[in-house]
């Protein structure tokens, strides 16, 4: 399937690793040009130089998604390296702390919020003239399941990816017409760092071996497995093509059956 996307430009945040980074491989692999943007350096040097090895086309730019002028900054990166402006939009940030609604202060929330809701408001608001200007536009957010189906013990997750469904839904009716789509991916268990690292949190709190808590949670998935973050990246590349071209304004759940609802 041709996918109409070479020569694309793409930026991908929180592209060090995990998601971010499988969706930058895919996207490069497709012949987009693609800005790969997250806080670690150490991890985004060597990925660029390892996109670039396999002949595609890609660079990094070191920032923190929370940072308010991070997007203008991404504008005139694109501008000097390749002279034009983004065509793909992903958003993608590490979740928010796990806990209930006594665990968080209001520092808490505000950094939540600004990681998770307003960096994505911020990005897509900075990209969209560009793309209303070209008629075609592709902007995809990387978000949970529960958006969806909320966990009390993951509240400021639930709360901002909700968020961003919600917001995703109101501008993609407005930019529609300009051929410009906007979607929300809401993953469920991906093997990433993060997932890791939760598993094993839970593991010390439970007094239980990781393995036994591994295989329990993919137990509790109708597929019996957790995702590969490639599966999630074959995704997101398929809602930025000309095949998905009309897709827009949805929330997609990606999560081996887990979530209850059928809607």
């Amino acid at each position: 399937m041709n996918l109409g996307l070479n020569n694309k430009i793409a930026v991908v945040t929180g592209a060090s690793k995990g998601m971010g980074k499988s969706i930058a491989q895919s996207l490069a692999s497709e012949g987009v040009k693609v800005l790969l943007v997250a806080r670690n350096l150490d991890l985004l040097k060597p990925e660029v130089h390892s996109l670039l090895k396999l002949g595609y086309s890609a660079a990094y730019l070191q920032g923190d998604v929370s940072d308010l002028d991070l997007p203008n900054l991404v504008l005139e990166f694109i501008k000097k390296e390749w002279n034009s402006s983004p065509d793909i939009l992903i958003n993608n940030a590490g979740g928010p702390p796990p806990g209930s609604i006594l665990n968080h202060s209001d520092q808490i929330w505000d950094a939540a919020i600004q990681l998770n809701l307003m960096s994505v408001i911020r990005f897509t608001r900075a990209m969209l003239p560009y793309m209303k200007e070209k008629k075609w536009g592709r902007i995809v957010s990387i978000t949970s399941t529960v958006a969806k189906e909320p966990s009390p013990t993951m509240v400021l997750s639930a709360t901002l990816r909700a968020g961003v469904s919600a917001f995703t839904k109101a501008v993609s009716s407005e930019y529609a017409a300009d051929n410009v789509t906007l979607n929300v991916i809401c993953p469920g268990g991906v093997l990433t760092d993060r997932l890791s690292s939760l598993l094993k949190q839970n593991a010390e709190t439970t007094n239980r071996n990781y393995d036994e808590v591994l295989s329990e949670s993919q137990n509790m998935i109708p597929a019996k497995r957790f995702a590969n973050p490639d599966e999630i990246a074959n995704i997101v590349t398929f809602l930025c093509s000309e095949a998905g071209s009309y897709i827009t304004g949805t929330s997609i759940m990606v999560d081996g059956g887990l979530t209850k609802s059928y809607f």
